[in-house]
Parts: structure tokens; C-alpha cells; sequence
């Protein structure tokens, strides 16, 4: 589950028409606020009912010409409405913490396309022992399995980045993400002294996976896709 800006602008115009009629939401009325095209909207909206974001119903509309045919229509589930409010990553980690985390990070990526990556991983090294928060360790394994894309090549990068951005689960595309990663530093592992210490933090880093929540996950899948823009 990814949520974007997109995605947000969805759910908060739904969430917005069932607080006013009180009465589950139609993606046609919802394409024509958003202005895209029926098909547009109810392939979002579907793909938000996947996520566990909407629940969908189907309802006989009254007003065809021809009673019987059934309409789908929408309403937020209490998932989306803690993804709009921030409330399920209150539970773990405020959000003024989580944002300084995320600018430091997505610093150090920049960086490494001019500076030793080396230096990165090493910094990044010395900190993961001392973090507590499943949220902000997660967000460190993504950055430090970031720096190892160079044993990638640029095609492959394109090919697991396209891989990892369509899954419907954010915990599966990590873990895919993940996988690709090691299995291509563990084809080159002589020139990786630091793999052996990287490998032993794997296992916290997948138990974290399972322990975050839909909308922590949501989270960190934004973040990687913020992290693969400025570190490749």
C-alpha cells in the first residue's frame, strides 16, 4: 500500500462526500469533483478498497430506466480515516520526529552520488545499534540496502523499482526490494566487508515489517521511493 499524494486526494474528497450526505460515495461524483474520468476514479477507487482504505457496496440504482442494475458505491473504513488523521503513526512515533528522520536520511542519499558511499554505510552502521523505534530503524535498513544499488545495474534498478512500486502490499514490495538487494551483494560479496554486520540486522529488519502497521508501511514505501530518486 502506497499512500500518495494521489491517493490522499481520493480519500479525502470521498471521506469529504460521506461526512456531507452521509451516504456511500459513487466514483462518478468523485471523478467529476477530482476532474478525471469515471474509469480513472473507479480504478483508484478500487485499488483503495484493496488496501483496506474504502469498503465498497453495491445498491440497486432506483433512477435507470431499467430498475434492477446494481451501482458500486464507497465508504472511507476507519484504516483511511487513521491514514488522513496521522493518527495510527501517533501510535508509535510523532510525526515532528518521524519528518527530521526522513530530511537527515534523504540528505545522506544525495550524497551519495558525490561522496564515498562507504563513509554513508559507516555512519549509518555506527547509529542502527542505538535505535528503538521499529518506524526509524526500517527507514535506516532502506537507506543503508540503498547504498548497495551500485552492484545493480541501471537496468535492474528500473526493473526492482518497477517491481517493488506495483505490488499492492507495501510490507511485500520492501521485502522484494530487500531481497534483490542481498541476493546481488551476496553475488559479489568480497568487496562488501561490512555484508556479514548488514546480514545481522536482516531479521530485525523483517520482524519490524510484520510488526508496523498498513499506514507505517505506507510510509516507508513512500520514503523508499523518495530515497531511489535521490540516491540514483
Amino acid at each position: 500500500m502506497r499512500i500518495t499524494r494521489r491517493r490522499i486526494d481520493f480519500l479525502k474528497k470521498i471521506k469529504q462526500l460521506y461526512e456531507t450526505t452521509n451516504l456511500p460515495v459513487h466514483y462518478a461524483r468523485v471523478a467529476e469533483l477530482l476532474k478525471v474520468s469515471k474509469w480513472s476514479a473507479y480504478e483508484m477507487m478500487k485499488k483503495l478498497e484493496k488496501e483496506g482504505l474504502l469498503a465498497s457496496q453495491y445498491e440497486v440504482n432506483q433512477g435507470e430506466k431499467f430498475p434492477g442494475r446494481a451501482m458500486v458505491l464507497f465508504t472511507p473504513t476507519h484504516l483511511g480515516d487513521l491514514v488522513l488523521s496521522g493518527e495510527a503513526l501517533k501510535e508509535k512515533i510523532p510525526a515532528k520526529e518521524w519528518q527530521q528522520v526522513n530530511e537527515r536520511l534523504l540528505s545522506l542519499c544525495e550524497k551519495l552520488k558525490r561522496d564515498n558511499p562507504k563513509e554513508i554505510v559507516e555512519q549509518l552502521m555506527d547509529e542502527l545499534p542505538g535505535l528503538e523505534s521499529p518506524l526509524i530503524f526500517s527507514a535506516y535498513m532502506i537507506v543503508l540496502l540503498t547504498t548497495q544499488l551500485q552492484t545493480i545495474s541501471e537496468k535492474g534498478v528500473g526493473l526492482v523499482k518497477n517491481v517493488v512500486m506495483n505490488t499492492i502490499r507495501a510490507e511485500t514490495g520492501l521485502i522484494i526490494f530487500t531481497g534483490a538487494v542481498m541476493g546481488s551483494m551476496l553475488k559479489t560479496a568480497n568487496q562488501f566487508p561490512l555484508l556479514s554486520q548488514i546480514v545481522s540486522y536482516m531479521d530485525r529488519f523483517q520482524a519490524n515489517l510484520a510488526e508496523l502497521n498498513q499506514s507505517e508501511h505506507a510510509l516507508l514505501m513512500n520514503f523508499f521511493e523518495e530515497t531511489l530518486e535521490k540516491a540514483t
